[in-house]
C-alpha cells in the first residue's frame, strides 16, 4: 500500500490519514531485504540441520554463543539433552528474534576451516609453560605425599610407644549408640589424649592408627587411618580436635601419634640399578583377593637393606616347572614403590602389575633406586 500514488487517494482519506500521521512517531522506510518491525517481533522456529548445536544457533540469532540456554530453555519438550540438538527438530526462538528467513537473507560470513573455535586449543597458547602433554601429570616428587601420609608401616609389637589416644566426640548427639561404636565422620570435632611431649597448641596436626596384625620375625603393622588437627582447644583437660583427612575409620581407643611428613626431594627420581637387594611380600592392606594398582603392601626389607621412599622394587611370579622338571624363570608380576621405611619393614604401594596373581611370599627385587 505504501507504494500506491498519493494522486489516487481520495483527498477525504489523504486529509485524515495526514493527520493520524502527525500524531504516531516517524516510522523510516524499510532497507531492502529488512523485515518491518512487526514481523520481526513475532515469535520465530528454526529447523535443525546436521552439524548446528545450540552454541551456533546463540550465536546466529541472539549475536552471542554464551546466551544458548534461552533458546534451551524453550525447548526443553524437545531438547532431552542440551549437548545434542538433531536434524528436523523444530526449536522455538525467542521473541523479539528475526526469523531464520530473514536471517538467510542476509549475507552469511564464510568460515575459515583452519580458523580458531572457542574449543581450540590454539586461543590458551599463552597459558602454557615448558611443561606440557605427558609433563603436566608428573609429579616433582618421586613420592607423593598424600600416599606416603595415607600409607601403614611396620612398628614393634603394640605400636609406638607414648601414644596418645582418640576419646570421644566433642558434638552433642540426640541418639546415643549403645550396640556398637560409632565411626566419627571427616570434620568432626573429637576429643583426644595426646601422645607424650606433644606440643598442646592450636594448629597442631596428629595421625590417628590403629593395630594391625603381627608378621612373624618383623614386628607388627600400624594402619594410619586419619589426621586431626587442634582446634578451639582450652589448654587444659581433654584436648580438643577436628578430623582433617580420613583414610579409614576412624572411631574410639585408637591411637594417636605426632605427624610424620616426607622431606621433599623435588625433581630426584629413581634409576634402573642391576642386582638390587631382594625382599619378600609379607601383608597386602585388607587382604584383597587379587591385589590391584594402589594397595599398599608391606615387604621384609628394612632400612638395614638401604631402602628409601622412591625406590621401586619388582615382584617375580614363579612359573613352575617345565615337563622335564626343569624350573622356568620367573617373571616379573608387578613394580612396588618404597613409601615408608622402618627398622622393622618397608611399606609400599603397586604401581602396576602383569600377573593376576600377587600373593604374600612373593619375592622381589629392588631394580630402581633414588640418587
Amino acid at each position: 500500500m505504501a507504494r500506491i500514488r498519493a494522486s489516487l487517494i481520495v483527498p477525504a482519506v489523504l486529509g485524515a490519514a495526514l493527520a493520524l500521521q502527525a500524531q504516531q512517531p516517524t516510522q523510516l522506510p524499510a532497507k531492502p531485504g529488512e523485515q518491518p518491525a512487526a514481523v520481526a517481533s513475532m515469535p520465530a522456529t528454526h529447523t535443525v540441520v546436521r552439524g548446528e548445536t545450540l552454541w551456533s544457533l546463540a550465536k546466529q540469532y541472539l549475536g552471542d554463543a554464551y546466551l544458548w540456554p534461552e533458546i534451551y530453555r524453550l525447548n526443553t519438550g524437545t531438547i532431552e539433552d542440551p549437548h545434542w540438538i538433531y536434524p528436523g527438530e523444530v526449536l522455538k526462538l525467542p521473541a523479539g528474534v528475526a526469523p531464520a528467513a530473514a536471517v538467510a537473507a542476509a549475507p552469511a560470513a564464510r568460515r575459515d576451516p583452519n580458523g580458531p573455535t572457542v574449543f581450540d586449543p590454539r586461543r590458551y597458547k599463552r597459558t602454557r609453560t615448558a611443561r606440557q602433554s605427558a609433563d603436566l601429570l608428573r609429579s616433582r616428587q618421586a613420592v607423593r605425599p598424600g600416599q606416603y601420609l595415607a600409607s601403614p608401616y611396620v612398628w614393634a609389637v603394640g605400636g609406638p610407644i607414648g601414644a596418645g589416644r582418640v576419646l570421644k566426640t566433642a558434638t552433642s548427639q540426640v541418639v546415643v549408640p549403645t550396640l556398637e561404636q560409632r565411626d566419627f565422620q571427616s570434620h568432626e570435632a573429637i576429643y583426644l589424649h595426646l601422645p607424650n611431649g606433644a606440643t598442646r597448641a592450636n594448629g597442631e596436626r596428629f595421625m590417628t592408627f590403629r593395630l594391625g596384625p603381627q608378621l612373624s620375625g618383623q614386628g607388627q603393622v600400624v594402619v594410619v587411618t586419619g589426621v586431626v588437627q587442634l582446634r578451639e582447644d582450652p589448654g587444659f583437660g581433654d584436648a580438643r580436635a577436628v578430623i582433617l583427612q580420613r583414610f579409614f575409620p576412624i572411631g574410639e581407643g585408637q591411637g594417636v601419634i605426632a605427624m610424620d611428613t616426607l622431606a621433599p626431594r623435588l625433581d630426584q627420581y629413581p634409576a634402573a640399578v642391576e642386582y638390587g637387594a631382594e625382599t619378600k611380600l609379607v601383608w597386602v592392606l585388607g587382604d584383597p583377593v587379587i591385589p590391584q594398582v594402589g594397595s599398599y603392601v608391606v615387604l621384609s626389607a628394612t632400612m638395614r637393606d638401604g631402602l628409601v621412599p622412591g625406590d621401586q622394587v619388582t615382584l617375580l611370579a614363579p612359573l613352575g616347572a617345565g615337563e622335564a622338571g626343569e624350573q622356568h624363570a620367573p617373571d616379573w608380576a608387578g613394580v612396588v614403590q618404597v613409601l615408608r621405611v622402618t627398622a622393622y619393614g618397608t611399606s609400599g604401594i603397586i604401581l602396576n602389575r602383569t600377573q593376576a596373581e600377587i600373593m604374600t611370599g612373593m619375592m622381589g627385587r629392588v631394580t630402581a633406586k633414588m640418587p
